[in-house]
């Protein structure tokens, strides 16, 4: 524990007074000199404060001569030669700076008498005092000095004092009021003294430049594990009380700009039923043996229906559960702000959602470079023959060029065969300039990174022979001793096309970087091979500064025209004959098929006709928000007809009819007893917050986040008794 302000010197004070000067100095005023300055009594029955408190960060030059009160926490106390002391202090609106001054208890000595015994539990009037003598007042100086020195970093205290400006040479500029003056401390009261701490918080310190505009961040002072362990320490640090109030702004503002145009806030349950179809769900035993709940991964199925009840225009900010892997940007719990509206387009629902996001950036950042609403649309085809993702960063180029044709003679086909048949060959080009800052153990770290990573709807990981990165001057060899232009490999075959041709045709100079890869044809899922090289080579040349693009630029977007199927990846064997019959294509001749997103998505108008013949090929009014390579929202218009949903179901995702009925049967209910064409969104309300406010993962945003081992904080998931699991069948 740590060390106690001491009475010694209080004591000393009040015999000092007995022999001075004791008809001057009240019975009772001997005893609040001699008093603890701690007392359970006088924390259950405070006594009237003097002044009342002000916030800390209230504290201005118009209060400069006044006498007021401040409390919070201890920053590391600090003397200055036998005179001075100082401790700052700050509470949720800054900060102020206490000092104990000999000078300044000589001149105050009556009020710092008075204000000492009224914070020991007695009282004193201007009659019982009038004079005290400068020993005394030296001696009780000595004492608060004492008790402001010995306080420990983190206590919270309270103190009493006068405003007044800092001596020039103290002076802090830049930290307006709080660098200017300081509170030259009367009385001084631990309400709560802070224990050893796990580790230190020299983020809190004056000194530090964490939290600031612009600052670096320190260090971390331990390991993540022991900081959410400690998560209330934690997060006393300014950028993490930051970022949680500007949530609370935004949550706010956009509560703000939904009820203003027309939407209804409603609560959906958060116990379920279970859709193994979906993420893997937490499942809730119930004591009805064998019966479970599942705790809703989104409020998907619930909004829909709303929909059939007549709320037009629904919202909430949806508590959501998935039992996945955790990383920076995912937790097994999260938050998302749930749209639904009833005879609406694309175009509206992504409409209320530019405003949505425009109110937001206006409030927490305001100097952003970000292009006003609408935000530009992309094709899902485009995002990834361009780019390499279905969530492209736009902030720089390194765009990913199409060589199919000019290597095997014909271009890779704009419908994708079923069977995933055939291969397609792409190639990105770094210029000189920004090559120049790669050395050779960055690109084989940008090689093997991309290597050891799984693309399951292109057969897996990418072989080595599939994939060349170098030097233009060192590609040709490196490209004929490889597979990537369709050659033996170093057979001694030649490929269709020459090295030097293909170099030539992407416009590769002599200390270019080249990239080129093959892979199965089609686009599928949310990268291709040479999307990942793209955005590890961005992430290595943004590490040495020479990725040309705007760090301070939001580029939002809209991608679109996402397939509405995706083959199945545990079923589908690359090579599997298809049907020849090319007249009414039975769902049999096709893989099995996944819905892109989740069956309850309506397809294209256009594309309908070939839903049941030819599905692969039809598009989905689906819509995700993409800023800076992260997707930040998703959403569709919604299959609103009962027959048509039910066809998907068993039809195309050959799901069967009784489980069809078992799982889904409520829905399919509401949608045949008259709901209205429909659709909605959501946003990912985390990330959005933790790109807003520059954190490094939506852990930065959250109160009590969980890492892999659970909630450290509170020891979550922890064992149950055994007669507990019995009571629930377990």
């Amino acid at each position: 524990m740590p060390p106690r302000p001491p009475v010694a010197a209080a004591a000393a004070a009040a015999s000092a007074v007995r022999t001075e000067s004791a008809a001057v100095v009240p019975t009772r005023l001997l005893r609040a000199v001699n008093a603890p300055a701690f007392t359970a009594a006088a924390a259950s029955h405070p006594p009237p404060a003097a002044s009342a408190r002000i916030p800390c960060g209230a504290v201005s030059p118009a209060l400069v001569g006044a006498t007021v009160s401040v409390a919070g926490w201890a920053a590391n106390p600090r003397r200055i030669g036998s005179d001075l002391a100082f401790l700052p202090l700050r509470d949720a609106s800054g900060a102020v700076q206490l000092v104990v001054t000999a000078a300044a208890a000589t001149a105050n000595s009556a009020a710092s008498v008075t204000a000492g015994s009224a914070s020991s539990g007695f009282h004193t009037t201007d009659a019982d005092v009038t004079a005290v003598p400068s020993a005394v007042a030296e001696q009780l100086t000595d004492d608060l000095r004492a008790r402001l020195l010995a306080v420990s970093p983190e206590s919270v205290v309270t103190a009493t004092g006068v405003v007044r400006r800092r001596p020039s040479s103290a002076a802090r500029p830049g930290q307006g009021a709080a660098g200017d003056l300081e509170l030259v401390v009367q009385s001084l009261d631990v309400l709560n003294p802070a224990d050893p701490l796990p580790f230190p918080l020299l983020h809190l310190q004056p000194s530090s430049s964490a939290g600031t505009s612009g600052g670096t961040p320190p260090k971390a002072p331990a390991s993540e594990e022991t900081l959410l362990k400690y998560r209330y320490l934690d997060l006393r640090r300014p950028q993490l009380q930051a970022n949680l109030r500007k949530r609370s702004d935004a949550v706010h503002a956009v509560r703000s700009l939904l009820h203003d145009e027309g939407f209804c806030e409603v609560e959906t349950p958060y116990l379920f039923k279970s859709t193994p179809e979906g993420a893997r769900e937490f499942l809730v035993p119930t004591r009805s043996p064998g019966q479970f709940y599942a705790l809703t991964q989104s409020p998907q199925q619930f909004k829909q229906v709303l929909m059939s009840t007549g709320i037009e225009k629904y919202y909430q900010f949806a508590r959501c559960f998935r039992d996945e892997s955790l990383g920076a940007d995912r937790q097994p719990e999260f938050t998302q702000l749930d749209l639904e509206m009833a005879f609406c387009e694309p175009a509206h629902v992504m409409g209320v959602i530019e405003r949505v996001v425009a109110r937001v950036w206006s409030l927490l950042r305001p100097d952003a470079h970000m292009a006003q609403p609408p935000f530009p649309t992309m094709p899902y085809a485009h995002a990834m023959r361009t780019y390499g993702s279905d969530k492209p960063d736009t902030r720089y180029g390194l765009e990913i060029q199409n060589v199919t044709e000019a290597v095997d003679g014909r271009p890779e086909p704009e419908y994708p065969d079923p069977f995933r048949r055939g291969t397609a060959v792409e190639a990105l080009v770094v210029k000189a300039d920004a090559a120049a800052a790669l050395s050779a153990k960055d690109r084989d770290a940008v090689l093997q990174a991309v290597l050891r990573e799984s693309f399951p709807l292109y057969g897996g990981t990418v072989s080595p022979r599939d994939l060349v990165l170098a030097r233009a001057a060192n590609a040709s060899k490196l490209l004929l001793s490889s597979g990537v232009l369709g050659g033996a490999g170093g057979s001694g075959t030649q490929p269709p096309i020459a090295p030097d041709a293909l170099l030539a045709a992407l416009g590769a100079s002599e200390g270019d970087l080249v990239a080129v890869a093959r892979r199965p044809a089609g686009l599928w899922g949310g990268n291709t091979p040479m999307g990942r090289v793209r955005t590890h080579l961005a992430t290595r040349l943004r590490e040495k500064g020479a990725l040309a693009e705007d760090p301070d630029a939001f580029n939002f977007l809209w991608v679109v025209d996402f397939p509405l199927f995706t083959p199945a990846v545990e079923e589908v064997a690359p090579g599997q004959a298809a049907s020849t019959d090319t007249t009414t294509v039975s769902p049999l001749a096709f893989p099995p098929l996944e819905a892109t997103h989740h069956p309850f998505t309506a397809p294209a108008a256009a594309d309908q006709p070939h839903l049941f013949s030819n599905p692969l090929r039809v598009r989905a009014q689906h819509y995700d928000l993409v800023l800076n390579g992260a997707e930040v929202a998703g959403g569709s218009v919604r299959v609103h007809r009962a027959p048509l949903q039910r066809r998907i179901m068993q039809d195309l995702l050959r799901i069967p009819a009784a489980k069809v009925d078992r799982d889904f049967g409520h829905l399919l209910d509401a949608l045949s007893l008259g709901c209205p064409p429909h659709g909605g969104v959501a946003i990912g309300f985390d990330r959005l917050m933790a790109i807003a406010c520059g954190a490094r993962s939506i852990r930065d945003v959250i109160a009590f986040p969980k890492l892999r081992g659970g909630d450290l904080f509170a020891g979550s998931p922890n064992a149950v008794d055994p007669a507990r699991l019995k009571e629930y069948g377990l």
